[in-house]
Order: C-alpha cells, then sequence, then structure tokens
C-alpha cells in the first residue's frame, strides 16, 4: 500500500513538470525530470490495471494545470462557475486518458523488448505526441520539444522540427534514468558511460545551435518596416452591435498614426462587419495602401455562399484571401450542433458558426517597391499544427500570425501559444510578425528570438524591422510527421525482430 501511495506520488509529481517546464513557468530543466518520471512509472508499474492507474494520474496533473486555461475561455463569456469547472475538468480529465493509454500499451506489450528504455521507451513516447496532433481533430499542446524553446538547443527544429526535439528530450531522460539504474545497482562504470553520453548529446546538440542557428539555413533578400496592432477590445463587447464603431475608429487612428509602413498586421476578426458591410471604409483601406506602398493584412469574416470563413484579407500592397483551414471544435464550429446549440452562451457565439476552407490555401502577395514577395498567412490555432504552416512558409518569404487570444483571459494559454509560435518560425527559418487582439502580440525573428513584444490587456502599436528569407531548412524539404513515422517504424520492426527471435529481454 506505501508503495502505491508512493508511485501514485511521483505520478503527480512527474505530470506537473511538463507545463511547469514549458512558457510561462518556463523552467526548462523540468522536462528532463518530467519525462524520465514516466518512463520509471513504466517499468515500475506491477500490473496492467495499476499502469492505467498511474498513466492516468500523470495525465490529470499535466493536463490539470496546462489546459487549465479552458476555464477562463468559458468565464469570457460568463459561464456559471459551476458549470466552466465541471467542463474544464470533464475535458482534462478525458485528455488524461491519452497518458494512461500511453503507459499502459508500454507496460503491456513495450518494456520487455530489446532496449526498452533507452529506444523504446523515446520512440513510444514522439508517437504519442505526434497522435495528439490529429486525434479528435487534435490537441497539440504541451510537446516536450517545447520546453527547449530559449536554449541553443530549441534551433535543431530547423533540422527536424520539434518532434525531433521531443525525441532528444526522451532520449536524454531516457538516460538520466539509466544512470540512476546503473547507480543503485553499484554499476559505476556503465552508469559513467551513460552519464558521458547524455552530457555529449546535450553538449552536441547545444553546440550545433550555436553554430548553425535557424537562420542560416535561409537566406535575407530585403528587409520589411513592420507594425504588429493590438486592439485590446474586451471578448464581452467585441460582437456588440455598440463595439463596432470604435472598433472602426481605432484602427483608422492606427492607420493615421504609422504612414511610414510597409506591412501592417491586425489581429483575427479585427473588424466584425464583413468587409460588403462597410465597402466605403474597405475601399478606403485598399486606396490609403496603394498610396502608402503599404500592405495591410486584416482578420476578417467573410461569407460566400451562404457558409462563413475565418479568413485573413490583403489590402494596398497585398492581394488574395487565406481562409482558416484547420478550426477549433466548439470555438468554431459544434460538433454536436443539434444538442449544444442554445446550452450555455459560449455554443452561441458568432465565430462558432464557421467552415473550414474547401480548398488548399496559399501564401498572400504582397509588393514592395514593384518587387513582389510572398507571406504564410496564419490564423490562431493554425500555429500549434507544425505541417500546416511548413507548408505555407516553404513558398513564403515572411510568416504572419493573427490570433484572438483574449479567449484565454489572464491564463497560461497567450504564453504557451506564443511559445508555440516562436518554434514555427525556427523549423522555417523565417520571421515571424504576430497580431492578437489583447496580447501577446511580437516581432519574432527566424532563430525564435521575440524582438520586440507587448504587454497584455493594453492597446498597442509595435513596430520594427524584420527580414524577408528564402531558401528550405531541412525541415522543410519533408513531412513534418517525418520523425512520428520513423519512430512508429522503428517500434514496428524491432517488435516484430523480438518476437520473431522469440527472445524478449528485461527492460535495462
Amino acid at each position: 500500500m506505501q508503495s502505491s501511495k508512493w508511485l501514485a506520488l511521483v505520478a503527480l509529481l512527474s505530470g506537473l513538470c511538463i507545463p511547469l517546464a514549458l512558457a510561462p513557468f518556463n523552467f526548462w530543466p523540468l522536462i528532463f525530470v518530467g519525462v524520465a518520471g514516466f518512463f520509471w512509472l513504466s517499468f515500475r508499474a506491477a500490473s496492467a490495471r495499476q499502469a492505467l492507474w498511474l498513466g492516468w494520474l500523470f495525465g490529470v496533473s499535466q493536463y490539470g494545470l496546462g489546459v487549465s486555461w479552458i476555464y477562463s475561455s468559458m468565464q469570457t463569456v460568463d459561464t456559471p462557475i459551476w458549470l466552466g469547472v465541471l467542463l474544464t475538468a470533464g475535458f482534462c480529465l478525458a485528455l488524461a486518458l491519452l497518458p494512461l493509454f500511453q503507459l499502459w500499451f508500454f507496460q503491456r506489450f513495450l518494456r520487455r523488448l530489446p532496449l526498452a528504455l533507452m529506444l523504446i521507451a523515446p520512440l513510444w513516447w514522439v508517437v504519442n505526441e505526434w497522435v495528439r496532433e490529429w486525434l479528435f481533430t487534435g490537441m497539440p499542446w504541451l510537446f516536450a520539444g517545447y520546453a527547449l524553446s530559449d536554449t541553443p538547443m530549441a534551433q535543431n527544429a530547423a533540422l527536424f522540427g520539434v518532434y525531433g526535439l521531443s525525441l532528444m528530450v526522451a532520449v536524454i531522460s531516457a538516460g538520466m534514468l539509466r544512470v540512476g539504474y546503473r547507480l543503485q545497482r553499484q554499476q559505476r562504470r556503465s552508469a559513467q558511460i551513460t552519464a558521458l553520453s547524455v552530457v555529449g548529446l546535450l553538449g552536441l546538440s547545444t553546440l550545433v545551435g550555436l553554430v548553425q542557428p535557424a537562420s542560416d539555413w535561409t537566406q535575407a533578400t530585403g528587409t520589411l518596416k513592420v507594425a504588429a496592432i493590438q486592439s485590446n477590445v474586451d471578448q464581452r463587447r467585441k460582437w456588440t452591435s455598440a463595439q463596432q464603431q470604435p472598433t472602426l475608429d481605432f484602427y483608422s487612428q492606427v492607420l493615421r498614426d504609422l504612414p511610414d509602413i510597409d506591412l501592417m498586421l491586425w489581429p483575427e476578426a479585427a473588424m466584425t462587419l464583413r468587409p460588403e458591410q462597410i465597402p466605403t471604409y474597405m475601399a478606403d483601406l485598399q486606396r490609403l495602401g496603394t498610396e502608402r506602398d503599404m500592405a495591410l493584412l486584416t482578420g476578417v469574416v467573410t461569407l460566400d455562399a451562404g457558409r462563413y470563413y475565418n479568413a485573413i484579407l490583403g489590402y494596398g500592397m497585398a492581394s488574395g484571401e487565406y481562409r482558416k483551414q484547420h478550426l477549433v471544435p466548439f470555438g468554431e464550429y459544434l460538433p454536436l450542433e443539434k444538442y449544444l446549440r442554445g446550452t450555455i452562451a459560449f455554443f452561441d457565439l458568432p465565430t462558432s458558426v464557421m467552415y473550414p476552407a474547401a480548398q488548399p490555401q496559399r501564401p498572400i502577395r504582397a509588393e514592395l517597391n514593384g518587387q513582389p514577395y510572398f507571406i504564410a498567412p496564419v490564423i490562431c490555432y493554425e500555429a500549434t499544427y507544425p505541417d500546416l504552416v511548413r507548408r505555407l512558409a516553404r513558398d513564403s518569404d515572411l510568416i504572419a500570425v493573427i490570433s484572438n487570444d483574449a479567449w484565454f483571459g489572464d491564463s497560461i494559454a497567450p504564453h504557451q501559444h506564443l511559445q508555440i509560435t516562436r518554434m514555427r518560425a525556427i523549423e522555417n527559418g523565417r520571421d515571424l510578425l504576430r497580431a492578437t487582439q489583447n496580447g501577446v502580440s511580437a516581432l519574432i525573428d527566424a532563430d525564435g528570438r521575440v524582438l520586440q513584444h507587448s504587454e497584455q490587456f493594453v492597446a498597442a502599436k509595435l513596430t520594427g524591422e524584420l527580414t524577408l528569407r528564402t531558401g528550405l531548412t531541412p525541415f522543410q524539404r519533408l513531412p513534418s510527421a517525418f520523425i512520428p513515422w520513423l519512430c512508429l517504424s522503428l517500434l514496428i520492426v524491432l517488435s516484430l525482430m523480438a518476437r520473431r527471435k522469440n527472445r524478449p529481454l528485461a527492460a535495462d
């Protein structure tokens, strides 16, 4: 009984280490502790039933803190406290089923394979992160690789993406655990060799990041004077008729205040009126942008053939429309609309009737001094999908991300979202401009460094220079799922080989 309580405590503490290693806490060394703790539990679970329990506890603490912002999103539309708590708890408990399955499957089928700790466990960790990207439309949040964002090791994402970083974290964590095992068995020589290997991997990845940052894979072709605009409109008022004119007036004033800008970016659904409802206003944007040789991108809601789209439109020296491809379930569409519509205010918002783009989307074309350049447009949650951004950024000179993080209030989500967005800049070796409704807006260079950022809950006009870049990083040359597919393939091959030899071995 005492042992079971100790294992349960380790599961809870290890799960907490994952979000604590990420923004806004940024205690990044804890990511190795959390992943190593999960691996330790995978081997200590004495039965499939105990593995289910420990995996679920790990997930409860991981997601209980890591996605606690779900409650804040409910409160932006005044959902009753009891209902917000109930829905948030239900969501976190459901997500905890993912590490439950991960630990149970490892305990049941993988832990006695050859190299179970140093190879099988890290491969299986990455496969499960990848599953979270697409299962039930996806929840690509809290990946281990994001914890390295503020270290030189993050630059390796230009080589193999965030999944490659997660694999590196998992291998190092497994090595740390193996050192502990060897010391416990008084096998000092083996422990020393493993420790040197771990330090060597840390040192090598750090050295590669320092010597070959992401920006070295691409070539600068020019600079732009850019502006990211943050309106700070309260989410409760945003879609009201009383807020429509003040919103238009705010952006008109921004244009008067910033006459000397090459590219201006407004947030997601910056104006709640559709373009055809304010034709004179939009015509003025086009005229002013053309006169100033300025490209303007703004988030809007468009209507086509009776369907609403969350979109980005280009004005002035930018042209074209980008429609959001990956919608947020329950936020932009209702999976069970017939049953949920009308139950609570959260499900009756104007934004919960959107449709995804019917066709693959292309970068937006812009011009400066008669020369064309291309912008990879990304809307909010799409920034969490590596391959979606990769496909757009391959043919672009700059990445532009618009978002409405006002949904999350004063929670950890806006900081997590910014950290995730920074990784997209590194993977693609492209500078990135980010405009949000109430923060955090930012100018980010190709190495993922935040050059400027806004404070939250204030109106802001971030201005500065970003670099246009061409060329491909190694990450862009292959699908972002290349690392997970490689991990899954190795797992299958190793499992078949072990079965064929009929010689399952102990974990360590």
